[in-house]
């Protein structure tokens, strides 16, 4: 009963239990005493000030617009429409403390159709102001809260108007009215992020007040479809199914990256096997897999899963695999592993990258960009010399053990090169400004061939030198001369030593008029040839060591 005597006043306990399941138990006390004292607050605030609900026109500025949980309807003749499976739209008149929704003998009193209902709570609910926005990332999803109006729910129909929309529309839930959570569905995140929204679905429709619906929807161009369903056990693990057609977008959308199979020496380019591939997944082809595709996907139906790949073609030509999951270097370094037994090249379809191991040799290789790779060939090394990966960090490391290597960088147009034997003892460095000693060093090593020893003058390295970037002029012109195959004459390598007897310091700028050699030397070593020198006349000498 009422503080007046009047009544009865029902109230429900649905929304309280769930505040009480959430609390302390000595904490119950104070919040059924709350409950109860609003429900009072309302019957008082009717009693002096009553709202006459008969006249359409005194409750036209009440009227809200929010979501509800379609068995609501059962035994209450409230008025709702149909929004997506497990949801409808009601109207509710908004008092100060109460909200209550109309029903269809309100709207008969009011003679005005159920269209002319939801126009008015849409407008005034919108008008109402829009949703607070907060970003949350979880496992490198992430995800929007919209909340901020306690008809938040009813705001889903307008996502559009906040920045939670991706390219295919956006995944959201309003498992209780308050708080809407959405997701933009742009890339492979969106499969991470539909399962955290059905666990959030899950759990806060159990416990949470004014639950609605533990289901994840799609809004897409204005519309609101069935997105995902849950199921929760008796210990509330929650599974998260998606609807066929949800199921088939976050598939592709999972697909991190394709990498095409063909057999070694197939195609003579990247061009040629990125337009195999294209055939591959345009034109169909029934004809039976050669053995070795064959073997390749067997290993990977036995263990793809690992490293998530799956065959999406396989034919005579070659196959394309697809792979899920951020992790591009991983998944290139499988299917290399995969392939390079198999007489099977691989086109990167990404990057444009073509791996044939036509003559490869079995090393641990590591380029700039992050990819490693399990074995090196000729081709493969001079595109990693020549065209550094990544222009910020231009190396290239071969390996044979953690403390067994070759590598080099470059710096302006220079490369160093370095190698290590196993111990700090055993590091040794050159400079070259030529790809071609690079290349040959270093697929010396790679491949046993002593040559790589004497090819240029190793320098042992101290543990203090800064490296490349600081090297001095002198340092790498005495490296460069060094070199077995300089193609300089005799006689310029004579006069170049006598040089290299002065004092090693830096290479003056070029702006400077007093220069101990020409800086035009050092730019043309890279295309000196011996017929190019010229020899060295008695005339252009002195006897005067000192004159020199």
């Amino acid at each position: 009963m009422g503080p007046r005597g009047d009544g009865p006043h029902f109230l429900w306990l649905s929304n309280l239990r769930r505040r009480l399941g959430e609390q302390p138990f000595d904490q119950w006390p104070a919040l059924i005493a709350d409950h109860i004292e609003t429900l009072l607050a309302q019957v008082e605030l009717d009693y002096r000030d009553p709202l006459d609900a008969d006249e359409f026109a005194t409750v036209r500025g009440l009227l809200r617009a929010r979501f509800a949980s379609s068995d609501i309807i059962a035994g209450i003749e409230t008025v709702g429409r149909y929004i997506a499976p497990g949801i409808i739209q009601v109207v509710v008149i908004e008092q100060l403390l109460t909200a209550e929704a109309v029903t269809i003998d309100q709207i008969d009193r009011w003679q005005i159709d159920t269209t002319e209902l939801f126009e008015v709570a849409e407008a005034n609910t919108r008008s109402a102001g829009r949703l607070e926005l907060e970003w949350r990332n979880y496992n490198d999803a992430h995800f929007a809260i919209l909340s901020g109006s306690d008809s938040a729910s009813a705001h889903s129909k307008w996502l559009g108007d906040y920045p939670v929309i991706g390219t295919h529309g956006a995944l959201f839930v309003v498992s209780h009215e308050g708080n809407v959570y959405a997701h933009p569905i742009i890339g492979p995140n969106a499969l991470t992020a539909m399962i955290l929204l059905g666990k959030v679905a899950a759990n806060t429709y159990r416990s949470e007040p004014r639950p609605i619906s533990p289901a994840v929807y799609w809004w897409r161009d204005g519309e609101i479809g069935l997105g995902a369903i849950t199921e929760s056990d008796p210990d509330h693990n929650v599974e998260v199914r998606p609807t066929p057609e949800l199921e088939a977008l976050l598939t592709s959308l999972a697909v991190t990256c394709e990498f095409a199979v063909l057999p070694a020496g197939a195609v003579d380019n990247a061009l040629d096997a990125l337009e195999q591939y294209r055939l591959m997944c345009t034109t169909p082809d029934n004809s039976a897999a050669a053995p070795a595709v064959d073997d390749l996907i067997a290993e990977i139906n036995r263990n793809g899963s690992v490293v998530g790949f799956v065959a999406a073609v396989a034919d005579s030509r070659g196959a394309v695999l697809q792979t899920w999951g951020p992790n591009r270097g991983r998944h290139l370094l499988a299917v290399l592993k995969l392939t390079k037994n198999r007489d099977l090249a691989v086109l990167d379809v990404e990057t444009g990258h073509l791996y044939d191991p036509h003559g490869h040799v079995e090393v641990r290789v590591t380029v700039g960009d992050g990819r490693s790779l399990p074995y090196l060939t000729r081709a493969l090394l001079e595109d990693f010399v020549v065209a550094a990966a990544d222009p910020d960090d231009p190396f290239l490391v071969v390996a044979r053990a953690d403390d067994t290597y070759i590598r080099t960088r470059r710096h302006e147009q220079v490369y160093e090169i370095e190698h290590r034997a196993g111990s700090a003892s055993e590091h040794f460095r050159v400079y070259t400004r030529r790809h071609k000693v690079v290349r040959d060093v270093i697929w010396a090593w790679a491949c046993g061939d002593p040559s790589w020893t004497v090819a240029v003058q190793w320098r042992r390295v101290d543990p203090t030198s800064p490296g490349i970037e600081a090297a001095f002029g002198l340092e790498i012109l005495q490296d460069e001369l060094s070199s077995t195959d300089s193609d300089l004459a005799s006689d310029l390598l004579a006069l170049f030593d006598s040089f290299l007897a002065v004092p090693d310091t830096p290479i003056p700028s070029t702006d400077r008029t007093d220069l101990a050699i020409d800086p035009a030397i050092l730019r043309d070593l890279a295309s000196a040839h011996t017929e190019e020198a010229l020899p060295i006349t008695e005339a252009e000498t002195t006897d005067d060591p000192n004159e020199t």
